[in-house]
Formats: C-alpha cells, structure tokens, sequence
C-alpha cells in the first residue's frame, strides 16, 4: 500500500492487528469527541460558550502540565514563536466559533459542517503553499461545498448564526493545520500544543470575562468530564493513525455524525434532519477522499525520493 510506508504485519495469536487496533481507536475518538460536543450543548444552557471553552483549555493545561514539567523548558525553547502564537491565536478563534456555534445549533448540524475542515485547508494550501490543485482535488472540492449547500440550503430556509460560526472555526481551524504543517518540520507535537495552550488559555479567558460566573460544583465537574473527553478523544484520534492505514481509519471518522444525531435526539430533542445527513455524508465523502489521495502522493513522493523505503 503506497499510503502507509509500514506493510501491516500479521499480529501474533490473541493480540490485535495494527489495523484493528487503528479501527478501535477511531471509534473511540468519534464517540469521545460526540459526548464532549454533547457536554458543551449542556452546559451551555448554564453557562456562557466562552466560559466553557476556557475552562476546556485550563484543564488542557493542567493535563499537559507533568510533561512539561519533567521535561524542563526543552518545550519551550523555540526559533518560530512567532507562528506558535499565530497557530494558538486561530485555534482561540476557531475554538469560540465552534463552542458557541454548538451551543445554538442542532449537534448533527455542527458535526456534518465541521467535516468542511480539510475541504478549507485544500483550497488555503493551493492559496499559501503554493500546492498544485489538479482536477480530481477540483471535483472533491466542488462535491464538498455542494453538500454544504445541501445542509445549509440558501434561498430555501434562514441560515442560521450556528451555522456561520461553524464554518467560520472550520475556516480558522483549516488554517492551523497548514501552519501544524509548516511546523512539523521543526517543532515537535508537544511544543505546538504546549504553545498552543499557553496562548488559548488566556484569549478565551478575556472573551469570558464579561459573561463570567463562578461554576457550581456539578458544573465544575461537568467541565472536567468535557475536558477530558475533549483530551482522550484527540490522543485516540492519534493513535488510530500511529497504528493502522489511513484508508482503513479516516471513514471511521463519520461515525461522529452518527453519535451527534443520536446524543442530539435523545438527550436535546432535536429532531434530525434528513438533508443535515444526506449533506453530510457528501462532504465527508469529498473531504475522506481529498485527505487520503494526499497521503497516497505523498507516500509515492517519499519512495520517489527515498527508494530504500518500503
């Protein structure tokens, strides 16, 4: 498989194959993330969008604190503190897009339109990196923003702020994983997410405080569960990568719709609407095809440049 420069090796008896474990992870991470979409939809009845957002990134800081600590301030040491920033300071405008547009907006709605996110950073990379964008990319792209008009519908019904919000952190967040992109190559994953958080922390803290309340108790515990659904959601997603083909993976990744439907109607008593997943089984379907002809070019480009590699 030329997407995946490890060939899956047959796992011992009564061990778990790469790919099952990749499988497992994925399914994992969708239903984490979907539950942790949930928590905020709760708890926004409560409390301000911002507030919760910021208390997602202060335990994300607490969470990333021991590393931190045992490693000293190798993390910290950096030549490109300037695109560090920029990256935290989209992430905090994608992240209080996203957090108040799921406060506002059916949870099938958020899922099916934050699958936009690669569509967005196909087309910001063909802007800013200069990629190439060829005619299968084209199509996918035309496909995808054709489900987007499918949920969204113009001329039909009222788009709703929701929905703008999160097309707009799909928008911003497309632009961070071009910036993760440029940075790999120097900086590693904890850097950028210590980084990250260290500027996320206090940028959601400021847009808190004008609708800022001290949490209750179970409020406070609700935050926690979030944050750590948010965490181990993110590390599943991952590992699911680390461990199997990216084909045998990322459809997985639609399981999120499914979840967000159901945690919707059972919980909210929002009603599903049959366009919201008709739309978003087009862009997922244009967006899974994009991220994984990409991985096939660049797999093929490595063992062009690399022979020895297989």
């Amino acid at each position: 498989m030329t997407e995946n420069l490890a060939t899956e090796q047959p796992a011992p008896p009564g061990m778990l194959s790469g790919n099952a474990k990749g499988i497992l992870f994925m399914l994992f991470s969708a239903a984490a993330i979907s539950c942790m979409t949930g928590v905020i939809r709760y708890l926004s009845d409560t409390l301000h969008p911002f507030e919760i957002a910021f208390f997602r990134n202060a335990f994300g800081l607490l969470f990333l604190a021991p590393m931190v600590l045992q490693a000293g301030t190798r993390h910290l040491r950096t030549t490109r503190a300037p695109w560090l920033v920029g990256r935290g300071l989209l992430s905090a405008i994608a992240m209080l897009c996203y957090f108040y547009g799921v406060s506002i907006a059916p949870l099938a709605e958020v899922t099916a339109l934050s699958f936009m996110g690669p569509l967005f950073a196909t087309i910001f990379a063909v802007l800013i990196l200069r990629e190439k964008l060829h005619l299968r990319r084209t199509l996918a792209l035309i496909v995808g923003f054709c489900g987007a008009l499918v949920i969204l519908r113009p001329g039909f019904q009222e788009i709703g702020l929701g929905s703008i919000l999160i097309l707009c952190s799909s928008a911003a967040w497309s632009i961070c994983m071009i910036i993760i992109k440029v940075l790999t190559k120097t900086e590693s994953s904890v850097t950028q997410s210590v980084y990250t958080a260290l500027v996320l922390a206090p940028i959601t803290g400021l847009a808190a405080i004008a609708e800022w309340q001290l949490p209750s108790l179970t409020q406070f515990f609700w935050l926690a569960v979030m944050a750590g659904l948010g965490t181990v959601g993110q590390l599943a997603f991952t590992e699911s990568f680390k461990a199997a083909e990216l084909t045998t993976v990322l459809p997985l990744d639609f399981t999120k719709l499914i979840w967000a439907s159901l945690i919707g109607y059972l919980i909210f008593a929002q009603m599903l609407d049959i366009w919201v997943l008709v739309g978003g089984t087009v862009i997922f379907a244009a967006a899974t095809y994009i991220s994984i002809r990409e991985a096939r070019l660049n797999a093929v480009k490595a063992e062009t440049t690399n022979p020895t590699v297989r």
